[in-house]
C-alpha cells in the first residue's frame, strides 16, 4: 500500500518548512475544515460504537499491528512514495471486527505520520480525519453491500466476498487519495487530477495486494484465531525482505539512469553555453528561456515526464543551428535585410538536422525545428497551425520572444515588462497558442523572474577570455587636441599636411570633422583603427560631443558596431551607439541614440572604421551612407598612410613612394 501516500503533503519533497510558510488558499482551507468535520464525526461515533459493543478486545492487536507496520516501509523505484503492510491489517480489522475498529485504528495511523513527518497541526487535522472517514466510507460499503455480519462471530462468508473485498478496497482507495489529491492542488494551485495521475494512480495495484492479504489473514483468523498471525508475520516478513532486495536493485538502476541523465543534460547546457556564445549580444539566453520554459510548461498542464525532459533539452539547443549562420548576420548592429533574413530563417531546420543525429530518448527535434511556427500558419520552416505545432514548440516560442524583448538586441534597446507583455498579447492567436499565452499573462513573474546577471560557468569562461583579450594591448591612441584652436584654421592647416603627404591620423579625422559636421546631421565623429595584432577596433580620434568618451572604444573583430563593420565591409545605419561604448551612458547628457558606421578598406585590407552620432534615434539616411563614402573616399589614401606611418613609426612619405590605394567599392545592401 502507498502509506505515505495517504497523509498530506504527499512526500517527503513537501517538507514541512514548506507547509509553515506557505499560507493555505481560501478554497483549500474551507476544504480542509469539511474533511476535517466529516472525519471527526466519523472517528466519534466509531468510538462510541466499539465503547458501547461487544467487539473483542482483540482488536487492539490489529491496531498495534497496523500501526506497528507503518514504521516498516520500502521505498517504491520512480515513485515518490514508500509501501508498506499497514492497511492489510487495517482491511482485515475491518472485516473481522466491523468498520468502527478500522476507522479508530487508521485516525490513530494518521497521527503517526504526521508526527513521523513533522507535519502542521493543519496537515495532522487533516491527515487524522480523511483516514479515518475513508475507511469509514469503505466499511460502511462493504458491509452494507454484502450483507454480512462483523466475521468474528459470524458464519463463515459466501464465496462472494471476495467482490465486496474488493469494493471496499476500491472504495477506500478511491476515498483517500482523491480527498488528499484535492487538498494538495487547492493548497499549491495544482491541476487536481494531474496531482492524482501523477501520485496515486500507479498505486491501486497495491491497494489491491494488500485487500488480496488481508482476505487471507480473515480467512486464517477464522480456523486458528491468534495463531494466524505467527502464521502470516514470517510470510510477510519474506516478502518484505524479497522486495527490499528487488526494489534496492531497481533504485540502484534507477539513480543510475538519473546520473546519466544528468550527464547528458549537463554536456547540453555546456553545449547550448558555446553555441549562445557566438551570438555575441544574447549572453545566457538559452538558459534563462530554459527556465521559463519549463515553468510555463507546467503551468499549462504538461506533466508528462517524457514530454517535459524533450522541453528542457530542446529550450537549450533551439538555437543550435545559428552554427551555420554567420557572425556578421547574427551580431549585425542593425535590422536585417530580407537576404539576410533567409538566412537566419534556416537556423531552425538545420538545428533540427544537426539534432536528428543525437538519439535522444525523447522528443528533442521537432520542437527545435518548429518553435518559430506560428498559430495561425504563418511561420517557418514548415507552416504548421495550431496544434499541428508540437506543444514544447507552442510553448518555447513564447518565452523565447519574451526574453529576446527584454534584452539587448544589436539594433534596440531592451523593452520593459510591460513593453513586451503587450507585445506577446498582440500576437495572441496569431503567433502564439492562446492558451499559453494567457497561461504566461497570468503568471509572468514567476515564470520570467528578474534577470540574474550572474553568469554560467561557462559563460564566466569565455567572458573572462574576451576579457584578457581586450586587454592584450595598451592603447596608444594620440589624442586629438583641437578644441581650442579654430576649426577654419586646422581644416586649412590639415588639408596642406594631407596634400603634402605629412598627415597624421589626427590631421586628417580634424579635417574630416570639420566637412562632415557641415554636410551631414552629426553630433560626434570617430576614426576607428583595425589593430591585427590584438585583432580589435582601436578609436584612434574623435571629436564633437563626448569625444573624450568615444576615444576609449576599443571592440573585437566582430564585435559591436565598428567591430562588425569593420569584419563584415558592410556599413551600419542607425545603430544603437551603447554597442560601442556600453549602456552605461544612456544617461549621458546630450545623449547620442544613433549612430553611422562606413569601413575603411583598400584592396587589400581592412584599415578601420568611421563612425558618425547623432542624438536623435533613426537620424540617419541611405543618403547619408552615399554621401559619406563618396567624402571618405577622397582622403582615404591620405588616411592609410597616416595609419601606416603612426603604427610603425615611420616618417610620413609623399604620396607618390607608396602604390596607388583605390577607393573602395560601396557597398549594397545598407539596412533601415
Amino acid at each position: 500500500m502507498g502509506q505515505l501516500t495517504r497523509g498530506w503533503p504527499l512526500s517527503a519533497t513537501a517538507t514541512a518548512r514548506q507547509a509553515r510558510t506557505t499560507a493555505l488558499p481560501l478554497p483549500a482551507i474551507v476544504f480542509v475544515c469539511v474533511v476535517s468535520a466529516a472525519g471527526l464525526a466519523a472517528v466519534t461515533v466509531s468510538t462510541l460504537t466499539v465503547l458501547r459493543s461487544s467487539v473483542p478486545a482483540a482488536w487492539i492487536l490489529f491496531a498495534v499491528l497496523t500501526i506497528a507496520s507503518g514504521l516498516i516501509t520500502l521505498k517504491i523505484p520512480a515513485i515518490d512514495t514508500r509501501f508498506s503492510v499497514s492497511d492489510a491489517f487495517a482491511f482485515a480489522s475491518v472485516l473481522i471486527f466491523g468498520p468502527a475498529v478500522g476507522v479508530i485504528t487508521l485516525a490513530l495511523d494518521g497521527i503517526r505520520i504526521s508526527a513521523r513527518w513533522r507535519m502542521t497541526r493543519t496537515q495532522t487535522l487533516f491527515n487524522f480525519s480523511n483516514l479515518g472517514l475513508s475507511m469509514w466510507l469503505a466499511g460502511t460499503a462493504f458491509f452494507s453491500l454484502s450483507g454480512v455480519r462483523p466475521l468474528y462471530d459470524a458464519p463463515a462468508p459466501p464465496a462472494t466476498i471476495v467482490v465486496w473485498v474488493g469494493v471496499m478496497m476500491l472504495v477506500y482507495f478511491a476515498a483517500n487519495t482523491w480527498l488528499t489529491a484535492i487538498a494538495i492542488g487547492l493548497s499549491a494551485r495544482r491541476p487536481i487530477v494531474g496531482v492524482w495521475r501523477e501520485h496515486y494512480l500507479a498505486l491501486l495495484p497495491s491497494y489491491v495486494a494488500g485487500a488480496s492479504v488481508a482476505l487471507l489473514l480473515v480467512l486464517a483468523f477464522r480456523e486458528v484465531h491468534f495463531a494466524a498471525i505467527a502464521l502470516i508475520l514470517p510470510l510477510l516478513a519474506i516478502c518484505y525482505l524479497t522486495f527490499q532486495s528487488s526494489f534496492g536493485r531497481l533504485e540502484d538502476a534507477r539513480r543510475h539512469v538519473d546520473e546519466l541523465n544528468r550527464l547528458m543534460l549537463s554536456t547540453v547546457q555546456t553545449l547550448a553555453t558555446a553555441i549562445d556564445a557566438k551570438d555575441e549580444v544574447t549572453h545566457d539566453h538559452v538558459r534563462r528561456v530554459q527556465h521559463g520554459t519549463m515553468a510555463l510548461a507546467r503551468a499549462v498542464g504538461v506533466t508528462d515526464a517524457t514530454v517535459l525532459q524533450a522541453i528542457e533539452a530542446a529550450a537549450l539547443l533551439h538555437d543550435t543551428g545559428k552554427l551555420a549562420v554567420p557572425e556578421h548576420i547574427l551580431n549585425k548592429p542593425g535590422r536585417l535585410t530580407p537576404a539576410e533574413f533567409e538566412k537566419m530563417k534556416r537556423h531552425a531546420a538545420i538545428g533540427a538536422d544537426i539534432l536528428s543525429s543525437i538519439e535522444f530518448p525523447y522528443p528533442v527535434v521537432p520542437i527545435v525545428r518548429h518553435h518559430h511556427e506560428n498559430w495561425d500558419g504563418t511561420g517557418y520552416p514548415e507552416g504548421l497551425k495550431g496544434e499541428e505545432i508540437p506543444i514544447g514548440a507552442r510553448v518555447l516560442s513564447v518565452i523565447d520572444c519574451f526574453d529576446a524583448l527584454t534584452s539587448d538586441r544589436p539594433y534596440r534597446h531592451r523593452m520593459s515588462d510591460a513593453e513586451a507583455l503587450a507585445i506577446v498579447r498582440e500576437r495572441r492567436g496569431s503567433m502564439y497558442d492562446p492558451a499559453i499565452v494567457d497561461a504566461f499573462l497570468a503568471d509572468h513573474v514567476r515564470i520570467m523572474p528578474a534577470y540574474d546577471p550572474t553568469p554560467h560557468p561557462a559563460s564566466r569562461v569565455i567572458g573572462d577570455a574576451r576579457a584578457a583579450d581586450r586587454e592584450g594591448r595598451a592603447q596608444d591612441t594620440p589624442q586629438g587636441g583641437d578644441a581650442g584652436i579654430g576649426d577654419g584654421l586646422l581644416a586649412v592647416t590639415s588639408l596642406s599636411r594631407a596634400l603634402t603627404g605629412g598627415a597624421g591620423v589626427t590631421d586628417v579625422g580634424a579635417l574630416l570633422w570639420s566637412i562632415l559636421k557641415d554636410v551631414l546631421p552629426c553630433e560626434a565623429m570617430a576614426i576607428l583603427v583595425t589593430d591585427p595584432a590584438s585583432d580589435h577596433v582601436v578609436a584612434r580620434y574623435a571629436n564633437g560631443t563626448h569625444a573624450a568618451r568615444l576615444r576609449s572604444i576599443r571592440c573585437p573583430s566582430g564585435s559591436g558596431i565598428s567591430g562588425w563593420v569593420a569584419a563584415t565591409s558592410k556599413p551600419a545605419i542607425n545603430a544603437d551607439p551603447a554597442f560601442d561604448f556600453g549602456y552605461g551612458t544612456r544617461d549621458m547628457v546630450p545623449g547620442l541614440r544613433s549612430c553611422l558606421a562606413i569601413p575603411l578598406r583598400t584592396s587589400a585590407a581592412s584599415v578601420g572604421v568611421l563612425a558618425l552620432y547623432r542624438a536623435e534615434p533613426n537620424g540617419f539616411s541611405e543618403d547619408h551612407v552615399r554621401l559619406l563614402e563618396l567624402v571618405v573616399g577622397r582622403l582615404l589614401t591620405p588616411l592609410t598612410l597616416a595609419i601606416a606611418a603612426e603604427e610603425n613609426d615611420l616618417p610620413l612619405q609623399p604620396p607618390g613612394t607608396v602604390g596607388r590605394l583605390r577607393r573602395p567599392p560601396r557597398t549594397a545592401g545598407v539596412t533601415a
